[in-house]
């Protein structure tokens, strides 16, 4: 059961891509990497997010009741253990890191982020991180990143 708030809540619909947008509360990305993950054992998430700083004081200013009472205990944070956090502060630096992650394989050396196969990718700002009104050119992989645009384009 997947959600956005602390059990017991409403759970969302099952699906294998969802987007969630509007103001929700800073604990929201937590708690949905968490509850994802503790329905798909032995995968793993990648939370990104534009500001480490930020990030942090939204989650102090919440002061989520749930996590603190509960994020401490072994399972909570076993399942929040298999949360790769990333906090790339520009699309430019969201792209890179995205065309960066392979899925792992032991049979040879890691050349690249290598992560196990995650089942979902959560990101904080989406608008930040995939809005852009041009097409960037990273000079030193000599390579053009993907362009997302804004639909009212």
């Amino acid at each position: 059961m997947t959600t956005v708030f602390p059990l017991p809540s409403p759970a969302l619909p099952e699906f294998t891509t969802l987007l969630l947008k509007g103001p929700y509360h800073a604990s929201a990305p937590i708690h949905l990497c968490l509850t994802h993950l503790a329905n798909h054992p032995g995968t793993r998430a990648i939370l990104l997010s534009p500001s480490r700083d930020n990030f942090i004081a939204a989650l102090c200013d919440l002061n989520d009741d749930w996590l603190n009472e509960c994020g401490g205990y072994g399972a909570v944070s076993q399942v929040l253990s298999r949360v790769d956090v990333f906090y790339p502060s520009t699309p430019h630096h969201a792209s890179l890191a995205l065309s960066m992650l392979r899925v792992s394989q032991p049979e040879t050396a890691p050349s690249q982020l290598e992560i196990a196969s995650p089942c979902l990718y959560c990101f904080t700002s989406s608008l930040h991180i995939f809005l852009t009104r041009r097409t960037p050119t990273c000079k030193f992989f000599n390579t053009r990143f993907p362009r997302f645009v804004d639909a009212a384009e």
